[in-house]
């Protein structure tokens, strides 16, 4: 046999001003973790990276980022800022600021690979107009040059 238990009324209390608040707060952190990476945006501008030495060894390394719009030509005066993460957890990123070579194309001189181990570049370009347009380049980095194995 089956006893049910009594009922009791459910009561629903208001919020009030710290609830809500703690509501407001929570619902505005969760929206700003689904914007992803900050406006990225596919306006169809098309990067190419290039790195030297090939492959990438551990130290300084040239990089050669080639930008063009969507009807292939050159982009010039552009912003263009890389970022180098490992793609492991824990390592404090790379930052440069490339410098326009010639009609679409611009460098990194000196972009310092401080560990071996695979690498995403992350590529952010803001063009004249303020349009910013970005990408990602894998890459894998060897140990250093004569470093012995």
């Amino acid at each position: 046999m089956i006893h049910a238990l009594p009922r009791r009324p459910i009561r629903i209390r208001p919020l009030g001003l710290l609830g809500v608040l703690t509501v407001t707060v929570f619902l505005g952190i969760a929206l700003v973790g689904c914007r992803g990476d900050g406006g990225s945006e596919d306006l169809g501008y098309d990067f190419k990276v290039g790195i030297s030495p090939t492959p990438p060894t551990v130290g300084a390394a040239r990089l050669i980022i080639g930008l063009h719009d969507p009807t292939g030509n050159p982009v010039e005066g552009a912003q263009v800022l890389v970022e180098g993460n490992m793609s492991h957890a824990g390592m404090v990123p790379v930052q440069d600021t490339a410098q326009l070579d010639g009609p679409g194309q611009y460098s990194v001189p000196g972009f310092s690979f401080t560990m071996a181990g695979d690498w995403v570049l992350d590529l952010k370009a803001t063009l004249p107009d303020g349009t910013v347009v970005r990408t990602r380049h894998p890459t894998s980095v060897v140990g250093a040059m004569g470093g012995g194995g």
